[in-house]
């Protein structure tokens, strides 16, 4: 018998995407390593570079003491959701979001989502749960930088209630501002 949902953490549960795919969001777990490489293979140069700011390579993004930092956690660091469908023979992670917590600066987010569903709400939905999680562990102040080039991604911010602003000192990134009440 499943948990009643009012049991579940303030970020875990299902979501449907606005063409109609189920997929399940929940915290990463260090046996995702092998669907984090997957996920990152299959990644255009496109969303790799809007995503970190340059073009990193596929071996660097997949090097496994990489992956197991950030499939492992710490919950004083922050905290990694992954939106997953759940297929007949296997999990298939389609999103990626990262709070990362600091408890001087804004604590910072970000949001990678596979080329085949962006623009479906997903990116949107992520960052929702995050802000959750933010206001649960009682940050203050949420900040999230992007290529000004990124239209979506300023989108999904705006919609959220981000304020967007150019970041001081570079024209090319933007910063997306969230104070927390």
């Amino acid at each position: 018998m499943a948990e009643p949902e009012a049991a579940l953490p303030v970020y875990e549960g299902p979501f449907t995407l606005e063409n109609g795919v189920d997929v399940y969001i929940r915290e990463i777990r260090p046996e995702d390593e092998a669907a984090m490489v997957a996920f990152h293979t299959g990644l255009s140069e496109r969303s790799v570079y809007l995503r970190y700011f340059h073009l990193m390579r596929v071996d660097e993004r997949i090097r496994h003491e990489r992956l197991a930092r950030i499939c492992r956690g710490d919950p004083s660091e922050g905290l990694a959701l992954v939106a997953e469908r759940v297929l007949p023979d296997r999990r298939v992670i389609i999103g990626v979001g990262r709070l990362s917590r600091n408890d001087v600066l804004p604590s910072e987010v970000a949001l990678l989502v596979a080329d085949d569903y962006q623009g479906q709400g997903l990116g949107t939905e992520l960052l929702r749960r995050l802000v959750r999680v933010a206001r649960a562990l009682g940050v203050h102040r949420l900040l999230g930088e992007m290529i000004a080039e990124n239209d979506a991604m300023k989108e999904v911010a705006r919609r959220v209630g981000f304020t967007i602003r150019p970041a001081p000192g570079d024209p090319q990134v933007v910063h997306a501002d969230l104070d927390l009440p």
